[in-house]
């Protein structure tokens, strides 16, 4: 905390600042940082600092930068090659423009005293001479080796490219050129896909064999007190680990610990990879002859599940996950947070996947987890102690015979104690082990073994929807796909879908267009070596202006149209785009249907034709577009207007505005608060899906419809365009079923005379930039901020009750801006663009199916059950929406990669996991 002080207060001509201040600012910091409920120069924080054991780096870092609200690029000193580099880059995440957060730049070095290390922070003054390399002015992040040959080059080109950005990085998105059905169910399955095909999909079966594991640690005192301000710290290290092998065979357990030797870690992996290969044969497809079906694709990486792991056992483990034996070929999270690993054995050409349970579920205990989604009981989870023994004497400490006293169960880390009846049930489990070794391969083994029945039961819950829950990320991932299922459930690949009636206009060829088209095809046959002698010209425009205006898609039948545009298809894949060799063929058969198998193709004729016959989603390909609609996306941190709401205290105050003086005035009036309430959205997310038919819904027919796909959007780029968006937007047939959905960008306002009916909870929501100065948000709040240290009179981007869209071009959705007009007298003032969908109701079984079951588990008091039902409804909603954009990129990299990827203005961490060997967290350029 001193660096930090230090660094925010750097001295300077107007002020230079001494030990005993830094030191004044450092203790206001730490109140600040672990929200302390006394001031830093009472006696209650002199007491504390006496027993104070500093702050871990690596669990604080996150939360030094989040409370202070400042950005860290924390440096290390590299012993090997005797230069520094910057090791970590931790940012303040937030949802306002992050322009005014301030950078610090801290060095961490390392020491020996007394055989212990111990770590030491300092402020770095100049960056630059620390490390040698050149910085951009502007982030600030980008390093550049002044020795380097091309260094005047890339330093020019990306400063300039840095000031255009605003020192950010502006993510570019990738979006798919061609409108597909979303149905992530089949889409991400390429088992069930094929099944589908093929008319097999009643031979669908899921992932239903697994590993489970559970690592127990060791503290090792690494820092031992000495002086006035350094303490006692502990390190931990594995202990040892447990597994639970379920295959065709039953049930295995395996074991090992530091009695096995220093390697017991590796000898466990060794084990787990030879376990695994039964396991991954145990999944497979049989055919009748008992032999592996090839013919049905199954890749899926062998699942070795974790309680919790991904924070902690998988950080434990890390660096022996990278050897000559086995490699890590996927990692995703972050270097503190793996949520997924996937470790390659490249002798066996075995694949498993480390995940943590808790992917699936909300956060809980194990014994709870057992519990609610076993079968009511909790497997009778041990108990054991970590605060009794360290490194130093663990071995004898544990080859004891007699059992831990109830003292050794006490914990001055957690503040808590065993009670009377838990040291009871230790005591009888005691007695079956010969010691206390013993007893700790039983208590590793059990929370292995009780993992079992809590996940067999969330496997067969979502196998019900045809979805296999480990060839999905998390339980948001599995909600959305079970969602689609339910929409597609009436899909019959041999139904006889007609085709959809475009309603964008006919689409004829331009000589643009076509000339494109020649130097893609060009490109593609070279770059798979086919002869391009014969390949279609720019002369034959002609011929295939006639050829896609006469003739529909050769492989689905459907019209050529504006949104449903043309290429050619090869006859026989292994010639070239040749006039003799092409037939005319829309862009989503070429892409999806004529290189792939018959029956696959069909599949995705089928699926289309299905999506747009019931209006169901499909994926955007207009990037203006998906800006616009993600720009209408709220949420984050609200904007609050009054603080003090006291129960029984507290008079209620409404806001009056005064039409004459344009003025705002608070009225306390004559009724006491008896209630504060407070209302959560996300118990209402499986409302707004559902499309069930309400008499209080005055739009379309009685009932809020889901969009589909885009069918069109309009400019208002002149006065004739503008009207027609205003008519679609006013059109009374927004009452009826025929009602149009729409995204519409708008300014505009709530009438003044109506003011006084919404002012004191205005309807508008939207994140909004604004100053925190006292004009803006009233003495009130700025006189409250300014007493509780808040920074004041800067610009901060929070979600904000509005009355009107504050002369910007503001989107919204079509019932919202209906309400809006109709409700609460608002007048649009100007158009910008209009985007039009089709709407579709086909969720409405899916809610109603699982409100169905989640009343019906909570009556049985099957608690797992009723949180299952309850996960899936919540977590679905907008899972479709997601994107990217706010994810991190992790890779292997070896050292010299690393080097370069440090100097990255990308860079945010590195880990080193083995000799050459490092985890390196990126915020890549590009999203999807």
């Amino acid at each position: 905390m001193e660096a930090v002080a230090k660094a925010l207060h750097p001295d300077c001509k107007e002020k230079r600042y001494f030990n005993n201040e830094i030191i004044n600012i450092s203790k206001q910091l730490l109140v600040q940082v672990l929200e302390l409920p006394f001031d830093s120069k009472s006696r209650r924080m002199t007491d504390l600092l006496k027993t104070f054991e500093g702050l871990d780096i690596t669990k604080h870092a996150n939360i030094v930068s989040q409370k202070l609200k400042i950005n860290q690029d924390i440096y290390y000193y590299d012993n090997e090659h005797k230069n520094y580099y910057r090791g970590q880059q931790i940012m303040y995440q937030s949802e306002d423009q992050n322009e005014g957060i301030k950078t610090i730049d801290i060095l961490v070095v390392e020491s020996e005293w007394e055989a212990n290390k111990i770590s030491h922070a300092f402020a770095i003054a100049n960056k630059q001479a620390l490390t040698g390399l050149k910085f951009c002015p502007h982030c600030s992040s980008k390093a550049f080796d002044p020795k380097d040959k091309n260094y005047s080059r890339d330093y020019e080109k990306h400063i300039i490219k840095c000031e255009n950005n605003e020192r950010k990085i502006v993510k570019k998105v990738k979006l798919d050129y061609i409108q597909k059905p979303y149905c992530p169910h089949i889409m991400q399955n390429k088992t069930y896909q094929y099944l589908l095909a093929n008319g097999r999909q009643h031979e669908f079966k899921t992932t239903q064999y697994f590993i489970t594991y559970d690592l127990e640690t060791v503290p090792k005192v690494v820092n031992k007190k000495f002086g006035k301000s350094s303490y006692q710290m502990y390190e931990l290290f594995p202990l040892s680990v447990a597994s639970t092998i379920r295959n065709k065979q039953g049930i295995k357990k395996i074991f090992f610990s530091q009695q096995d030797g220093d390697d017991f870690i590796v000898q466990w992996l060794n084990q787990l990879f030879k376990e695994a290969e039964l396991v991954n044969a145990d999944n497979q497809y049989i055919t009748e002859a008992c032999t592996i079906d090839e013919t049905i694709p199954y890749s899926m990486e062998v699942p070795i599940v974790g309680f919790n792991s991904s924070r902690f056992d998988i950080s434990l483990i890390i660096s022996q996950m990278q050897c000559k034996d086995w490699t890590i070929s996927n990692y995703i999270g972050s270097p503190t947070q793996a949520k997924q690993v996937i470790v390659h054995h490249k002798k066996m050409n075995l694949k498993v996947k480390f995940v943590d349970m808790l992917t699936y579920l909300q956060p809980m205990e194990l014994k709870q987890a057992a519990k609610d989604f076993g079968d009511g009981y909790d497997d009778k989870k041990g108990l054991f102690l970590y605060e009794a023994f360290n490194t130093d004497n663990v071995n004898e400490v544990l080859s004891k015979s007699e059992p831990f006293t109830m003292e050794d169960f006490n914990s001055s880390l957690k503040k808590t104690k065993i009670s009377q009846k838990d040291y009871q049930i230790y005591l009888e489990d005691a007695k079956r082990f010969k010691n206390r070794w013993d007893y700790l391969q039983f208590y590793n083994e059990q929370d292995t073994y009780i993992m079992i029945k809590p996940l067999m039961t969330l496997i067969s819950l979502q196998f019900k929807y045809k979805i296999d829950m480990f060839s999905f990320m998390s339980m948001a991932a599995c909600s959305n796909a079970i969602k689609y299922a339910k929409a597609y459930e009436d899909f019959d690949i041999n139904g006889a879908y007609p085709n959809f009636e475009d309603q964008s206009q006919k689409f004829y060829l331009t000589e643009n267009y076509w000339q494109s088209k020649v130097r893609g095809y060009q490109l593609q046959d070279k770059h798979q070596r086919r002869d391009t002698t014969n390949n279609v010209q720019d002369k034959d425009f002609g011929y295939f202006k006639q050829l896609f205006k006469d003739f529909n898609c050769c492989i689905c039948g459907c019209k050529f149209t504006v949104n449903n545009k043309p290429t050619l298809d090869r006859i026989d894949n292994s010639k070239g785009h040749s006039k003799d060799n092409v037939q005319p063929c829309c862009l989503y058969c070429n892409c999806f249907c004529s290189n792939k198998d018959k029956n696959i193709g069909k599949l995705f004729i089928q699926l289309r034709k299905y999506c747009m016959i019931r209006c169901l989603p499909t994926n955007l390909t207009d990037i203006d577009v998906y800006h616009l609609i993600r720009s209408g996306i709220t949420g984050g941190l609200s904007n609050v207007m009054h603080r003090v709401n006291r129960a029984g205290i507290d008079f209620i105050k409404r806001l009056y505005y005064n039409k004459e003086a344009k003025k705002v005035t608070i009225v306390t009036t004559d009724h006491r608060i008896t209630h504060v309430v407070g209302v959560d959205f996300n118990s209402l997310y499986p409302s707004v899906m559902s499309s069930e038919p309400h008499k209080f819904i005055k739009y379309t027919n009685g009932k809020m419809y889901m969009c589909g796909s885009q069918t069109g959007k309009i400019m208002g780029d002149n006065d004739h365009s503008k009207q027609t968006i205003l008519r679609i937007i006013n059109s009374n047939k927004r009452f009826t079923a025929d009602g149009q959905l729409f995204v519409a960008e708008v300014k505009g306002h709530i009438q003044e005379d109506y003011l006084n009916d919404f002012i004191n909870f205005p309807p508008i929501l939207r994140n909004y930039e604004f100053t925190t100065d006292e004009r803006t948000i009233g003495s009130y709040m700025y006189n409250h901020m300014k007493n509780n240290n808040v920074k004041t009179d800067q610009k901060q981007r929070k979600l904000t009750n509005l009355t009107s869209t504050m002369g910007e071009y503001m989107a919204f959705s079509s019932y919202y801006l209906w309400f809006l007009i109709d409700d609460c007298h608002f007048i649009i003032d100007d158009v910008r663009q209009i985007v039009l969908f089709n709407k579709h109701d086909q969720f409405n079984s899916f809610i109603k199916e699982f409100t169905k079951n989640r009343i019906e588990a909570k009556l049985d008091e099957n608690k797992g059950q009723e949180q299952f039902f309850k996960i899936v409804m919540n977590s679905s909603y907008g899972s479709d929406g997601m994107n990217t954009e706010k994810y991190h990129k992790v890779k292997i990299m070896n050292r010299k990669q690393t080097e370069r990827a440090i100097k990255s203005n990308a860079f945010m961490d590195e880990q080193k996991i083995s000799e050459d060997s490092y985890i390196v967290q990126m915020n890549p350029e590009h999203c999807s």
